[in-house]
């Protein structure tokens, strides 16, 4: 599948209301069988907006879920092997959580086993072709906590239960590998946004002289790139319907 070349960088925010929009959409009125996975303590979705959603968290770390209040059913399990019935689940959300998977694509397989036919899978994770990511994915863990704690200021960066995790980014973590192995699972892209990372605007936002030497770096690099990408594109969203009739894996 070809990515759609977007004109001018999305804010995170835009970007989420779209996502809001095609959860409420599609699940406005009805009893929503959800399915968190690798949720932690804080909902990606809008669920003030649902009626009475049945909520499933499966996350491998036991302080996120421990201070997990929303979910209905909280499991400390990992989401690559974790197992649900087919039709377990109307929507299931993956947010940031895949790029730190060594299996990302099984855990992918697990989902859409468990999906109802015609339910959504929403994916939502840093972009490794971005500037942001092709730091990390040539960084080791200890200078993504290093960098976390003094550009961010987030003094609790790397310790239990809080950011930054290890960071795998395996092949279908890319964004074309990703939607080209959901297509062949027996999924249908309905919605792909690239938009502008999270890290790139909050360096500018939190370290002015450093955002502006960082902006002025991506257009450099944007323009020896004649526009084949944007660097600046850091976190992306995508959902996929699973086809009503269902392909057996």
């Amino acid at each position: 599948m070809n990515l759609p070349i977007d004109e001018a960088p999305e804010s995170q925010d835009s970007a989420l209301r779209q996502i809001s929009e095609i959860v409420e959409n599609r699940f406005r009125g009805k009893s929503a069988r959800i399915y968190e996975a690798g949720g932690g303590s804080v909902s990606c979705l809008p669920l003030s907006s649902l009626d009475h959603p049945i909520i499933t968290v499966v996350d491998i770390d036991e302080t996120q879920l421990r201070n997990n209040s929303y979910a209905n059913n909280r499991i400390l399990g990992d989401i690559q092997t974790y197992s649900f019935p087919s039709n377990s689940f109307d929507l299931i959300a993956c947010s940031n959580v895949i790029e730190h998977l060594d299996r990302p694509d099984q855990a992918i397989t697990q989902f859409y086993r468990a999906l109802a036919p015609g339910g959504l899978l929403f994916i939502a994770a840093p972009n490794p072709e971005s500037l942001s990511g092709i730091v990390t994915r040539y960084t080791p863990h200890w200078f993504h906590v290093w960098f976390s704690r003094v550009v961010y200021r987030n003094k609790n960066a790397g310790l239990p239960g809080h950011h930054p995790f290890p960071t795998v980014f395996h092949q279908v973590v890319f964004p074309k590998a990703l939607l080209d192995f959901c297509e062949k699972l027996g999924f249908e892209v309905i919605h792909f946004k690239q938009y502008m990372g999270v890290a790139y605007s909050s360096i500018r936002e939190t370290r002015p002289v450093l955002g502006w030497l960082l902006y002025v770096a991506t257009s450099v690099m944007n323009a020896l790139m004649f526009g084949r990408r944007d660097l600046r594109m850091g976190d992306y969203h995508a959902v996929f319907r699973k086809s009503a009739v269902t392909v057996t894996h």
